[in-house]
């Protein structure tokens, strides 16, 4: 029989806790000091759950039997309602403090110990000016997929597209953590694939492959320097020209012919493995003869880092006629662009250049994941180029060699 308040009134306290049933379901528990409690007695994928719906006389008997049936058609849609339950207290927990500025604040602390802070700071920056003017103060239930278009977009029309995606990125990355914590339900960034053109996309200025040969050619005529050895390096190793001109005598295992760039020197500070080929061991082997004494490889006494500067590769580009044509990120780009065109596969050359897995675990496992095949496939690429130019080996009088700062 269905309860009634007088019956609920008259209920007593027992040596042990007892339930009353009412209907579909739904029983009240009186506990031995007289306590009650609302219960819904359910089942979920073939298995009983009891959940308690709250505590009378605060929930009536009409306000639970109201939320029995709410439960019910949770139920009926295939969710848990005590999970249901749990994710709406994390939301009413963070009521007013989950606006999209704050979230991503938040985020990006999370994320500080493992960006690099140089890179961390320019992702904070960029949101600032790109995103919490337009969606910031919004919470993060109320932002739709429209916004977040409307926010891309107006990043691409100013023509800055690279800046657009990254932003897309950051905003799905920020959405991706708050549903993991229950603050949202659904990412909006999630496949917004369409949004941008693929075409008149900017990229750091590079040569097409067919110019290579002219661009070895020049780098071999130049007078005797340290930016001609890194020209060389950053053909033969990809590596970023930061991660180059900071390269320390240490991290070069001649054993294994690798070379060992460690987390805090690289973009996303994570260590990376440079397979050497037999060219690059050449180079590196002669600049051994100059400053196999100092710490830094590019050893600069005229520069308080103690190393070349950022600039040397990027001017000396420049005096070759290669202004606007060609910079140090560039020999990455065709390094890219050949072997993809030779078949390698991407996956390889991917993780040859440390690009960002998004995957933590699966980019951990990446650290030396193709290793073997990276290992031949920079080989092929130091033969490619040196059957470009024969004289890609022929290196500077050590004795000639100019120190730039």
């Amino acid at each position: 029989m269905a309860l009634t308040e007088l019956a609920i009134k008259n209920l007593k306290p027992r040596d042990k806790v007892y339930r009353v049933a009412d209907s579909g379901g739904l029983a009240l528990e009186v506990s031995t000091t007289g306590g009650r409690l609302w219960r819904w007695r359910y089942y979920y994928q073939g298995k009983e759950q009891m959940l308690a719906l709250g505590k009378y006389p605060a929930l009536s008997l009409a306000e639970a039997r109201k939320k029995r049936d709410e439960a019910r058609e949770l139920v009926d849609a295939g969710k848990h309602p005590t999970r249901e339950k749990k994710i709406q207290k994390l939301r009413q927990a963070h009521d007013g403090e989950n606006s999209f500025e704050k979230i991503a604040r938040r985020w990006l602390e999370m994320k500080g110990d493992g960006l690099n802070a140089k890179y961390a700071k320019q992702c904070l920056a960029r949101m600032e000016q790109h995103i919490f003017p337009r969606i910031g103060a919004l919470p993060l239930t109320d932002i739709t997929i429209p916004d977040v278009v409307e926010v891309v977009e107006a990043i691409g029309k100013r023509g800055t597209i690279v800046t657009a995606k990254r932003m897309k990125q950051l905003i799905s990355q920020i959405f991706r953590y708050s549903a993991q914590r229950g603050l949202c339900q659904h990412n909006p960034a999630a496949d917004l694939r369409d949004v941008l053109p693929s075409s008149g996309e900017k990229h750091h200025a590079c040569i097409h492959p067919s110019e290579l040969p002219a661009l070895i050619t020049k780098i071999e005529a130049r007078e005797g320097d340290f930016t001609q050895y890194a020209m060389k390096l950053l053909m033969l190793t990809f590596v970023r020209t930061g991660e180059l001109i900071g390269a320390k005598w240490e991290e070069i295992n001649w054993d294994k012919e690798e070379w060992h760039i460690p987390k805090e020197r690289m973009k996303m500070k994570r260590p990376h493995v440079v397979p050497l080929s037999s060219q690059a061991l050449a180079v590196f082997r002669e600049l051994h003869a100059m400053t196999g004494d100092k710490v830094h490889i590019f050893h600069s006494p005229a520069s308080k880092s103690m190393h070349m500067s950022n600039g040397a590769v990027l001017m000396g580009l420049r005096r070759m006629g290669y202004q606007g044509k060609m910079t140090g990120h560039g020999f990455r780009t065709l390094a890219s662009t050949i072997l993809n065109e030779k078949g390698y596969p991407p996956d390889v050359i991917e993780r040859q250049l440390a690009h960002e897995d998004e995957d933590k675990i699966r980019s951990a496992y990446n650290r030396a994941e193709y290793l073997l095949e990276r290992k031949k496939m920079m080989q092929d690429y130091a033969d490619y180029l040196e059957g470009t130019n024969k004289g890609l080996l022929e290196l500077p009088n050590k004795n000639k060699i100019k120190h730039f700062a």
